[in-house]
Formats: structure tokens, sequence, C-alpha cells
């Protein structure tokens, strides 16, 4: 067994930049409808698609990539393992995948079967194996078929006496299986994993399931019922689950990943930035107002199910911040966000003024920003603001929208290792000349 090191591309490379692996990456996911590949220039993929002859091609978020190989290598491994973590808290034991956005819990599912298979080795069996002179004895056996001789006060001496011994199996089917889905995702997973090697030869000393691949998962099925401790009920479930999601393309390529990191960016910063003590963590969604139609004539309300809903709100001692989470390069206006976000962040500021501000008090300070991911905490822009055709400002009413960008690699690296510790300071207003 080998595991083989991948090729690194970026979310959004344009499809020409994969050249040898076009061939085997592109069609593996245009086959499983991952990736936008006909709909865009850009590649839209976060994950790892992995060909059995070609090899691995790791495609990493957008502003992580670094040309490095060992330091690629090590954002490689966090991307897979953040988004085994986001496979697991979006779809949980029900193995819920999440529409368009790919297969996240298929790699939550590789994890744990490689971490148990780490932690307890192959399964198997306690069973007892009848001996004869070595082990436990067994008196019923050994008087129904053996032969005694009379001692010298003619009691009955048994020469041979038969036994049993606890031994531990791991001929059984469920062993056999996981051993060669363990050998896949040693092949393809190792890299990022780690913890497979250690326990080689068990793997290769292991029987190959003794029916063809298709017929493993059906094969579990009918196994179930008849298992009756937790790790074999565990076992059989997530192999049955993997065998079944992790089919391969045409061309033999696997794969593993979304088509849509935004969700994954929100998630992760929701979970990574590191909060005040005085935030009291509120539902700040379910308290803020929502859209309500007023009928003619009765004046009967007819409010939307659906009103605005905010990616983070942070509350401090003296301040607020709206965080909107946003996966744009954010070089320029041209790849920063449009009108409808810009908006939509001034009416979230209004709303939230509804529920803290009052009116004998002054106005609390509320900062909206726009976080983006970068190659450090440092990006281009300062701010959006809503100005007049001349450059001349307009009223307090249209406040500015703050551009932050966070390290995509510190981000990763917090998710992975479940801690806070991105940290957001107020933002500073740029001046903007009058033209």
């Amino acid at each position: 067994m080998r595991s083989n090191l991948p090729s690194f591309f970026s979310d959004r490379d344009p499809l020409a930049v994969l050249d040898r692996h076009a061939g085997t990456v592109v069609a593996a996911m245009r086959e499983r409808g991952i990736g936008r590949i006909d709909e865009q220039k850009t590649v839209h993929f976060c994950g790892l698609v992995h060909h059995p002859v070609e090899g691995a091609a790791v495609f990493l978020p957008r502003e992580a990539g670094t040309g490095n190989a060992d330091a690629d290598l090590e954002t490689a491994s966090l991307t897979m393992l953040a988004l085994a973590r986001f496979g697991a808290e979006t779809s949980m034991r029900d193995f819920e995948d999440d529409g368009e956005a790919g297969n996240p819990g298929t790699l939550a599912v590789i994890k744990r079967l490689a971490d148990d298979f780490r932690d307890h080795g192959l399964f198997s069996e306690r069973i007892r194996q009848q001996t004869r002179n070595a082990g436990k004895p067994e008196w019923t056996r050994t008087v129904k078929r053996e032969s005694a001789l009379p001692d010298h006060k003619g009691q009955p001496i048994f020469i041979d006496i038969r036994t049993s011994r606890a031994t531990r199996s791991t001929d059984a089917l469920l062993a056999q299986i996981q051993a060669a889905v363990i050998r896949e995702i040693h092949l393809a997973h190792a890299w990022w994993l780690g913890g497979t090697s250690g326990r080689r030869q068990e793997l290769l000393s292991s029987p190959h399931p003794p029916f063809p691949r298709a017929s493993w998962a059906r094969k579990l099925d009918a196994l179930l019922p008849s298992l009756y401790s937790a790790r074999s009920m565990f076992l059989a479930e997530y192999l049955r689950f993997y065998l079944r999601e992790s089919r391969m393309s045409s061309t033999g390529a696997y794969v593993f990943g979304v088509s849509d990191f935004h969700t994954v960016w929100e998630t992760m910063l929701r979970e990574t930035i590191l909060r005040s003590p005085h935030d009291r963590r509120r539902n700040w969604n379910s308290e803020l107002p929502k859209p309500i139609y007023v009928l003619k004539g009765s004046g009967t309300l007819d409010p939307r199910s659906r009103g605005m809903q905010t990616d983070i709100i942070l509350e401090n001692k003296t301040d607020y911040m709206i965080v909107d989470a946003k996966y744009y390069a954010a070089r320029s206006a041209v790849t920063a966000p449009g009108w409808p976000d810009i908006a939509k962040q001034m009416f979230y500021e209004q709303a939230l003024r509804e529920i803290v501000d009052s009116a004998d008090l002054p106005q609390n300070v509320i900062h909206n920003i726009f976080a983006f991911p970068g190659q450090t905490n440092d990006g281009p822009l300062a701010n959006v603001e809503v100005r007049h055709t001349d450059g001349r400002p307009v009223s307090t009413a249209f406040r500015p929208v703050f551009c932050v960008y966070l390290s995509m690699r510190e981000v990763l690296s917090h998710y992975v290792n479940n801690t806070r510790g991105i940290k957001l300071a107020a933002p500073v207003r740029q001046p903007v000349p009058v033209a």
C-alpha cells in the first residue's frame, strides 16, 4: 500500500490550470455534478479528487495556497480535517448531506473509520475454541468422549482431558470488509488522516472479502440485525454508508468535498472568532424585526415566516459588530460584494438598533463588517461607503461597511483544533477624498 501525496490547486482556479489532471479531475467532478464545471470558467470546488493511478488533486480554499509544497500540504491536511468536522456537525448520525454542497458527510465517516482502526485495530470476535489438554477443562465432554483408566484405588483417571480456550478471530466478514475499506482509505487519505500505517501488518494479513465490492453493502445490511456489540454495529453502519456514498467515477476516481465553500467559511468564523466576556450570545435573528404584510380593510397582519438572517453578531462592552462572512476574492470593487449585500448589511444595522438603542440614551456603536479570506490578516479594501455621484458624503443614515481580511490558514487551524483565537478589533474608517 502507498499513500499518494496530492497535487495542489485552488477553489476558483481557471479550468485551464488543471493541465494534465484535467482529464480525470474534470471528468470525475462532472460525473458527480460537483464543481460547476459546465457552468463556469473556473472550478467551484474545495476538497479532494483521487485517482487510483494518477493520484490525488486537492483544491484548497481561496487565499490558502502559497506555492510552497510543504506549507500547502499542511494547509491541505487542515482543509480536509475542516471539511470532515463540518460534515460531521451538519449531517450527524443521519448522514444527511446538504444538497448541492457536496459530500462532506462522507469525509466525516472516513475520519471516524480511520480513527477507530487507529485506536482499536481490526474488529475481532471472541470465540471459544475446543482443545485437548490446553485450557479450561470441560468434564461433560471428557466423560462422554474419553476413556478412563483406574488408579491404584480404582478411581477413574483420564489421560486426555477435553478443554476449551478463548481466542479472538478476525476472519469474520465484518473484519474482512473493514480491512478492505481501510486499505482504500489508507491509499487515498492517509496523507491527511495518519494513524493507519502503524497497523499496516493487520491489513496485510487480513483475507479479502470473498464477494465483489458491489455486494459488500448488502452483506452488511444482512449482517446488521445479528450484531449486538456497540462497536460491531458502529462499523456495520459506517462501512455501508462509506460503500454507498464513495462511488467511483467511470475513470475510477473518487471525489470528496464541497462545491460551495461559503457555508464552510461562515461556519468556521462563527466557531473561531474570539468573543468578549460581555457577549451574552443572544439569538439575535429571533429578535430582529420581521416583514409583515397588512391586509386591506381588516388590517389583519400577515407576517413572512422568514426575516433577516445575520451571520454573526458580536456583543462587546462598548459596541456591537455585525459580521457577514463573505467568501470573495475582494481585491477590488469588481471582486467584492455588490449592492444587494451592501444594502442588506445597512438594513441589518437598522434592525439591530431597534433592539439595542433606547430613546433616552445615546446611540450604540455598531460596526458593520464584511469578513473576507486572506493570505494574511490584511487586504486592499478598507470599507465601502454610499456617496453622492460627485463624491460628497451622504447623511449618517448610510453608514460604512468595513472590510476585514482573516487568514484562511489561521481560521482552518482554529476550526480543526476547536479553539477560538480569531480576533476582530474595532475597525477604523478610512478617509475618502471628495472628488
